[in-house]
């Protein structure tokens, strides 16, 4: 027993409206500092040291568009005719054009409106088409700069633009790609409700008791909420991830009401042997808060191992969840011992167990499986086992990587848009692959560019290439190429290794010229 923490239990026990005095102040402190402060969450997956990483920093020291994110209108006439046969069609298609050029921070688009003007279409696939070759997709990408210098604003002008297009105009309009991948609010709240319901209705049934069931709901929702609205002043000591909150919400209510549950059912124990509320608080204190503590530190620990993953955005999300972790500690030793001296001997009120099922005692049926389990330790060690390493088996075909559009659900528009650029351009369209060439000086570089570009088109996973784009006072080129299989499949990953491994070197090595994919 710890008597450090017997003291503080007694002290928030007998003090109460001090502690939860304390608790309010610090938190109207935190979240007026965050409203009138606060930074935005921002999101960056930067990560040093790998090649796409590289292709990135070479594109945007010497200035290209290549290095920003973009965006895609995808379009196709409502009647499913051609757009060539469809004068309104094309009219409304040079209307969204010119919106989509004239928004805020947009850097450039594609021309779908002049290649039907033009009567062209070119091949499926075709690197720089614009539109299908049967005619009826077109697909208007937006550049915009790199993904630090926009905001949620950008994305919601061209939702704007979007939903005007759809109004009553003779095509069908949707959109996707990485601006929506970046800004998009995920659907939040029902996650956590569901699960807040789910221990509410447990917590009564173990406790039996509406008081006892709330304190540790109440407590963590209280510590979550306060943990969160910290996150925008932490962004000033790292970079925290827009995602981050959704992260320590998991993590959070999880911990929470965990550690709650442990001091409010070790002073209902206590307080069935006919202890004092205030001898109660400061023993469930002295002995389960010593447990909270302990699996605190624990948890922060395991989280903050992410720092060795050497992924910038997702130390700082740990980073960002162990605040969270430590304050539900925090109100866990301070805040709920404070609660539980207020509510006295009304813990166990508004019950709803049957008569002579009293606070604090153990019910028949579970002693009788605590004895039967301990008397078949091995044979229940063996079993829980072998399950536990079945249920875990499938980690072993795990991928990890960033999802796309084409994860998401056929009701989303990013999904939609995601699906007629498939059908109309292929697979591979949806994941154009960035080459970013460091040129060394003299003409031999721009012959070894238009090598480099004859090889890559080569590779069996590569649908054909767009012609070099060369910066020769900034020593870079740029080839953008486009792979046979969809950004998910396995034979793009493949694609991209065998790039990096064999194509490039056939070509670039000896030879002070490098070459990077992103």
């Amino acid at each position: 027993m710890s008597y450090a923490l017997y003291r503080m239990g007694r002290f928030a026990a007998r003090h109460p409206w001090r502690v939860i005095g304390g608790w309010l102040l610090v938190a109207v402190m935190v979240v007026a500092a965050s409203s009138a402060f606060g930074k935005e969450l921002e999101d960056s997956f930067a990560v040093p040291g790998l090649d796409s990483q590289e292709a990135v920093e070479l594109l945007s020291a010497a200035g290209a568009d290549d290095a920003g994110i973009t965006a895609r209108v995808v379009m196709t006439p409502t009647d499913g005719a051609s757009f060539f046969d469809s004068p309104v069609a094309v009219a409304a298609l040079a209307d969204v054009q010119a919106q989509a050029a004239a928004l805020p921070n947009v850097i450039a688009t594609t021309d779908p409106a002049g290649a039907v003007a033009a009567g062209a279409s070119g091949d499926v696939g075709s690197v720089g088409d614009v539109v299908s070759a049967d005619g009826t997709v077109a697909l208007l990408t937006l550049q915009y700069p790199v993904v630090e210098e926009l905001d949620a604003v950008d994305l919601d002008n061209l939702k704007e633009l979007v939903a005007d297009a759809r109004v009553g105009g003779p095509l069908l309009v949707e959109m996707g790609g990485d601006l929506s991948y970046a800004f998009e609010e995920p659907q939040t709240g029902t996650g956590e409700l569901m699960g807040l319901v789910a221990a509410a209705v447990i917590l009564l049934v173990a406790f039996g008791s509406i008081i006892a069931m709330g304190l540790p709901i109440g407590v963590a929702v209280f510590g979550l909420a306060l943990g969160i609205s910290s996150m925008s002043l932490l962004a000033y000591v790292i970079d925290v991830p827009s995602w981050a909150p959704q992260m320590a919400s998991m993590i959070g209510l999880g911990v929470g009401i965990d550690y709650a549950l442990f001091l409010v059912t070790r002073h209902r124990e206590f307080l069935a042997r006919g202890m004092t509320v205030t001898e109660s608080v400061a023993r469930a204190v002295a002995t389960a808060g010593q447990a909270v503590i302990f699996a605190g530190g624990t948890v922060v620990i395991a989280i903050l191992g992410l720092v060795v993953a050497g992924v910038p955005f997702m130390t700082a999300a740990g980073a960002a969840t162990s605040v969270i972790v430590l304050m539900m500690v925090a109100a866990s030793v301070t805040l709920v011992p404070a609660f539980l001296g207020l509510a006295g001997h009304r813990i166990n009120r508004f019950g709803i167990h049957r008569r002579g099922h009293g606070a604090g005692t153990v019910g028949a049926g579970w002693e009788r499986w605590g004895r039967h389990v301990s008397a078949h330790a091995w044979q229940y060690a063996v079993g829980v086992t072998v399950l536990l390493v079945a249920l875990a088996a499938p980690i072993v075909t795990l991928r990890l990587g960033f999802p796309d559009d084409g994860t998401l659900h056929e009701s989303r528009t990013e999904r939609r848009a995601y699906d007629l650029v498939a059908e109309g351009f292929g697979p591979g369209s949806n994941g154009p692959l960035v080459i970013a060439v460091d040129l060394a000086d003299g003409g031999a570089s721009v012959r070894l560019v238009d090598e480099l570009a004859a090889a890559v088109a080569a590779d069996r996973g590569i649908a054909e290439v767009a012609p070099a784009v060369i910066d020769a006072e900034a020593g870079v080129a740029t080839l953008v190429a486009i792979p046979t299989s969809a950004p998910q499949d396995a034979d793009t990953y493949a694609t991209v290794e065998r790039l990096r491994a064999e194509v490039f070197p056939s070509v670039l090595a000896g030879t002070p010229v490098d070459a990077h994919v992103g």
